[in-house]
């Protein structure tokens, strides 16, 4: 069903028989027949109703997908990182088209703290610090300290300079835009000699181009979200997590880069994903890039 998702073109018959694919494969997960409660069980149920609730959301069966959260919420949340996943993908599909009751918000709300412990273990230790910061977890100070306890001396002053970023230091800042630009450009143009790019569609001059356009509007926050991820599915997360907050400029970097990311680890389909989700970007109202990011999502559910 997810690939039938991530390779079809999701409109008219296509979507109603994928809903319905969705549909069954949650009626006989959540059967008495089978439905099991142990960690395993719990786990692919919440993938499962993931599914199924982001199909319906596609489709605007808002109605229905409130009942199942009635009942199935604590479920959804039995897998910390398919919940704010999913929660997240909804809340950034539902909310320009219906707006959330106070009642349907509360329960699809994810806090920077449950981001962070949900994705923590895929972001790279020596950003976390400045992460935390960014989203007001905790004081520039306590993460401050926190950098000078890295034994590495590179990766400790890393740490405390994305740090004075997100606090809007001038120079750090800087540095940080003139790290992401030269890093980004050295290693596509050492893919380039690959040919993969080339294969996958890819223009390098333009991605550069557009890449520094990108990096060189974005705030310290930004940069440092920008900076941290160390997975593809972590990026969906902070890349939903940005839509929801308006910042549009984020969400279309982190699209990029996990375009490039994903074409010099993963291969070709992931690649095109992302790309997808980079071109259409970043309208939530617009049906095409809905889709880009609902096929993002059943690729890493």
């Amino acid at each position: 069903m997810r690939v039938e998702a991530i390779e079809g073109s999701l409109v008219g018959d296509e979507m109603t028989k994928l809903v319905d694919g969705f549909r069954r494969l949650y009626e006989e997960t959540f059967s008495k027949e089978h439905f099991n409660l142990t960690a395993e069980y719990l786990s692919i149920a919440s993938g499962r109703l993931g599914d199924y609730l982001v199909s319906l959301a596609l489709t605007g069966k808002y109605e229905k997908i409130n009942e199942l959260l009635d009942e199935h919420l604590w479920v959804l949340n039995a897998d910390r990182r398919a919940s704010v996943l999913t929660r997240l993908m909804l809340n950034a599909l539902l909310s320009p088209r219906v707006g959330l009751s106070s009642e349907l918000k509360g329960k699809l709300s994810v806090n920077p703290e449950e981001l962070i412990v949900a994705f923590g273990s895929d972001m790279l230790r020596k950003y976390l610090p400045a992460l935390r910061v960014a989203f007001k977890m905790k004081s520039p100070e306590e993460e401050y300290e926190e950098c000078m306890s890295i034994e590495d001396s590179t990766e400790r002053r890393d740490c405390e300079g994305a740090v004075l970023a997100v606090m809007n230091d001038s120079d750090a800042v800087w540095w940080l835009r003139w790290e992401l630009t030269y890093n980004f450009n050295e290693q596509i143009l050492e893919m380039e000699s690959s040919g993969r790019l080339r294969e996958l569609g890819f223009n390098v001059n333009v991605m550069i181009s557009e890449s520094r356009k990108l990096v060189h509007g974005l705030d310290g926050k930004s940069l440092a979200q920008l900076l941290a991820i160390g997975s593809s599915t972590a990026r969906i997360a902070l890349m939903l997590h940005a839509l929801i907050d308006g910042n549009k400029e984020l969400a279309k970097a982190l699209a990029l880069r996990g375009a490039y990311g994903a074409a010099s680890v993963a291969g070709k389909p992931p690649a095109r994903l992302f790309l997808g989700a980079y071109k259409e970007c970043c309208d939530l109202k617009n049906e095409s890039f809905r889709l880009a990011i609902a096929r993002l999502f059943f690729s890493h559910i």
